[in-house]
């Protein structure tokens, strides 16, 4: 009860908290303007110089003077928290990452302001389940619904929310509970932030949490006939692979390249010199972009307003595309915001306009059908969450387009492609960049690199007896129920391994369900006639690496040694063996 009542308490709190910065931002720059004397569409050098100064000044006392910032990789400290340290985030680094998230965000730096929310609700989770004294699967699953809030509080699309978050991490423990957790969270983060954000709501200036996105994108057509349709799955999967491919290789470029300059080895966090030298560079590309390009920085919603109304040739809308990647990877090298989700969006639709008037000429597609599917390509294929993109796709068109079963087909196929020939392009995805350059590698939540140097010998249980071939159904039975596992390998007298026999194999009998399970007429049959062959067998000298690709869904199986069981893998037990020494040395924390 206490933790179902954290998981709305943390999605109340998003739903205020998210909207609220936002808010005092937009109040803040209208003040700087003011100061200034000088609007987003002047080119006023006082203007585009002054912003990123002003941010990238606190952002270095911030981290260069209290030194509460652990590396540049906020997504790598998330996930490997939530995988590593039973979701125990620090709350000082959170803190320190929120507030420089928030300080290039008001210096017209391209960071997402729900990077602002993932750090300080994450943590606040994360805090409220330490304090509670919930269990380490429950702590976890309260810091994944902070990042589900934030993200549900900006989009306002709580179901694209909590899919992106099941996809990225792939849920802990039982499914079921984690999913009830993130979907609670991220309608109620929605819900609230949709409230405060409306016409009578208290923050109504900022026209919804996504700044207008969703209503620029409303008010386009989405008019396209079957051939049109059809045509556009081709052109837009592959164009939205290529712009995501390119987004991954700028940000994880910029992130290592200007990372270890001035910073030779692993264990230093950072030194003030090199942080000094990517703001100075985020600086001058920041205030080169305000100055000449001004619709392209800050959120990006005034790009895509001038986009929509396809005021330029498609060369100039591929030079904003460019442009906005480039600011954006520069932003991530300086604080590796987890603030991606909301610059990716809005990289989506700028390709979809590019397209648009690209192909203007020779095919009838209206520019906001395009819009829409190029976000969800390029949101599917950077993240590699294509069931996500999809919600958010459905989520954006507010309807418009839900009955049309062409527009569904249409928009899984480009988000499902987009992914796959991205995935033939960058291994890597916009929340896995750190982690790979700190050379860890996951996969379906767990860290193969640190499996595979553990051999199944080292991780199997031997202390379990096997089933005698020559053995009873009722012995058989007694002898599994005192097991408590739902599967015991069978073997012969010279302990070959004969079968396996299971709980649900007497459950499956029709005898057995008559005579009931006290039955001494199960005395006088065998089990040699109920064991099934095992479909999979591991030998000790695998790595797990490779024994738990060869488990696939199983989740027990024998051990065989010259054809001679030795002992039990079992899946659930491996996360117990995670190296956690050598992962938190390569996360160098301090």
């Amino acid at each position: 009860m206490v933790f179902w009542f954290l998981a709305i308490v943390i999605g109340c709190i998003a739903g205020f908290l998210v909207p609220a910065a936002w808010w005092a931002i937009a109040k803040l720059s209208d003040r700087l303007d003011f100061y200034f004397g000088a609007e987003l569409t002047s080119r006023s050098i006082e203007y585009a110089i002054g912003y990123p100064l002003i941010a990238a000044l606190f952002v270095f006392i911030l981290i260069g003077v209290f030194s509460k910032f652990r590396s540049a990789d906020a997504f790598t400290y998330f996930i490997s928290d939530l995988h590593f340290q039973d979701g125990r985030r620090k709350l000082p680094y959170s803190i320190a990452h929120a507030l420089s998230n928030l300080a290039l965000l008001m210096g017209k730096g391209v960071v997402g302001i729900e990077g602002f929310g993932m750090e300080v609700l994450s943590a606040i989770g994360s805090k409220l389940g330490q304090l509670s004294k919930l269990s380490a699967n429950q702590i976890r699953t309260l810091a994944a619904c902070g990042a589900t809030a934030s993200i549900a509080a900006v989009i306002g699309q709580p179901a694209a929310a909590f899919l992106f978050i099941i996809e990225l991490l792939y849920g802990w423990g039982s499914l079921s509970f984690t999913v009830g957790a993130y979907a609670l969270t991220a309608f109620v983060a929605g819900s609230v932030a949709q409230s405060l954000t409306a016409p009578s709501g208290i923050f109504k200036d900022l026209f919804g949490t996504d700044a207008g996105l969703s209503l620029l994108i409303q008010l386009e057509t989405y008019d396209a006939d079957l051939f049109s349709s059809l045509l556009s799955i081709p052109l837009v999967s592959v164009t939205t692979a290529a712009i995501a491919a390119l987004t991954i290789w700028l940000h994880k470029r910029t992130d290592q390249d200007l990372h270890y300059i001035f910073e030779p080895k692993r264990n230093i966090d950072q030194s003030k010199a090199s942080l000094l030298l990517r703001l100075s560079l985020w600086i001058a590309v920041t205030a080169f972009a305000l100055y000449f390009y001004p619709g392209v920085a800050g959120n990006g919603i005034a790009a895509v307003r001038e986009s929509f109304l396809q005021g330029f040739f498609w060369g100039s809308a591929l030079l904003f595309v460019l442009m906005r990647i480039l600011l954006s990877s520069l932003a991530y090298s300086v604080i590796g915001s987890m603030g991606l989700v909301f610059p990716v969006m809005i990289i989506g639709v700028l390709t979809g306009n590019f397209i648009t008037l690209a192909l203007a000429s020779t095919i009838p597609l209206s520019s906001g059908f395009i819009a829409i599917l190029s976000l969800g390509g390029v949101f599917s294929a950077c993240f590699g969450t294509p069931i996500a993109a999809t919600a958010l796709v459905f989520g954006f068109s507010s309807g418009m387009t839900q009955d049309n079963a062409v527009f569904l087909f249409v928009s899984l196929s480009i988000n499902f492609l987009s992914h796959y020939l991205c995935g033939y392009l960058q291994k890597d995805r916009m929340a896995s960049m750190g982690l790979y350059r700190h050379g860890i590698r996951f996969r379906n939540g767990m860290c193969f690199n640190t499996l595979s140097g553990i051999q199944v010998r080292d991780a199997m249980i031997t202390y379990v007896n096997p089933v005698d071939k020559e053995s009873s159904l009722g012995a058989t039975y007694k002898k599994l129920m005192a097991s408590k596992f739902s599967k015991l390998p069978v073997v012969g007298k010279e302990g070959s391994l004969e079968g396996v026999i299971s709980l649900a194999d007497f459950y499956g009998l029709e005898a057995w369900k008559r005579l009931g399970e006290d039955s001494h007429v199960h005395d006088l049959v065998g089990v040699e006639d109920m064991l099934k062959k095992s479909r999979v067998v591991v030998k000790p000298e695998m790595n797990l690496e490779t024994a738990l690709f060869v488990m696939s869904d199983e989740e027990i199986v024998p051990v065989v040694e010259e054809n001679k069981y030795v002992g039990l893998l079992i899946k659930s037990d491996l996360v117990n063996l995670y190296n956690k020494e050598v992962v938190k040395k390569a996360f160098r924390r301090t």
